[in-house]
This record gives structure tokens, sequence and C-alpha cells, in this order.
């Protein structure tokens, strides 16, 4: 087996592990095969179950989850479609494979800065101006592409690096606002399980 398939087979049995201990499923399995007791507080209490089958509080639910993911994903298919041409851009362009590298690493260096901080930003600064902010910064990322100028092309890696830590910060929190909000905050576990 080649180190890439070890590698992905790895992952993929770590993903599966990591999806299954985060559903509601794991404090059944718990329950099933003897692990805990009921009263530890794994199960949802009967009003929490009452709360989730309001016919009143579904349906708001149901209304955030659509706008939430008619937004957010817009913005990660942004993100994906252009990920596996950026190589073969830059490529194309004349880049040496050391050029590339640089550019790729200033992208994720941005992302590492950018992220420490975005999230905390954005709850004390509004996060509607966040969201739109990830759109036009993205949008700006996305221009740089079209210069075969390499200080553009690395102002515009520097950019999308910004954007992704917006992107996987900013719409997470107005969920959870949204939710907060709207008094459904017992929904949003189901809501991050339909959203990833």
């Amino acid at each position: 087996m080649a180190p890439y398939s070890a590698i992905f087979i790895g992952a993929l049995l770590v993903n599966i592990v990591a999806t299954f201990r985060s559903s509601s499923y794991w404090g059944k399995f718990k329950l099933l095969i003897g692990f805990v007791s009921r009263d530890d507080g794994t199960e949802l209490s009967e009003s929490d179950d009452v709360i989730l089958e309001s016919p009143f509080l579904k349906e708001k639910h149901a209304k955030i989850l659509r706008k939430y993911l008619a937004v957010y994903i817009t913005a990660i298919f942004s993100d994906w479609i252009q990920g596996p041409y950026v190589y073969a851009l830059y490529d194309e362009y004349g880049f040496s494979q050391h050029e590339i590298a640089l550019l790729f690493v200033a992208g994720f260096a941005s992302s590492m800065v950018f992220g420490t901080f975005v999230g905390g930003l954005a709850d004390s600064c509004g996060r509607k101006k966040f969201t739109i902010a990830f759109t036009v910064i993205y949008g700006c990322s996305c221009i740089t592409k079209h210069f075969r100028d390499f200080g553009v092309l690395l102002l515009g890696r520097l950019l999308g690096g910004i954007s992704t830590s917006l992107l996987f910060s900013v719409f997470d929190s107005w969920l959870i606002k949204s939710h907060s909000e709207a008094g459904i905050s017992a929904f949003l576990s189901k809501s991050f399980a339909t959203a990833q």
C-alpha cells in the first residue's frame, strides 16, 4: 500500500470515529454497551425532547438553517471550486516550484495569524459586517489571480488567508448567535450536524 493511501485510510478512520463520537449515537452506544447509566446526563432530558418536538420551534429552526445554509454553502463552494486549480494557474504563469511554494505558505501563514483573533473581533464588531467583509476580501483575492505579477499574487494569497479565517469562524458565530436570539439553542448541535 502506498504511503498516501495509508495516510488517507488513517485520516478517514479518524474522521469516522470523531464523527461518531460527536453524534447523538455516541450516548446511545455507551448505554447499549453498558459503559454509562442513564442518569449521567448523556441523554436529552424529557424537557429537551419536548423542545425539539415543538412545531413552532422546529419552524424557527428550519428558517434559520435555510438562511444559513444558503449563504454558507455558497461561501464554501467558492473556496472549494478554485482550490484544485490554483497550483496549475501559478505553474501556467511560469513561476518556479519554489515561488509557488512561497505563495502557498504566505496564504497559510496569513490564515494562521488572522485566525487567532478574527473570531473574537467578529463577536465584538458584528458578525454580519465580517460576513460581508469575507465576501469583499475573498472577491479581491480572486481578482488578483488574473495578474501574472508575483507581488499581486502574494497579496491575493494574504487576502485569501484572511478570508479563510473569516470563513471558518464568522459563519459559525453567526449560526450560534441566531440560535441564541431565537431561543432555540437546543437545536444548535442539530444545525451543525446538518451544515457539516
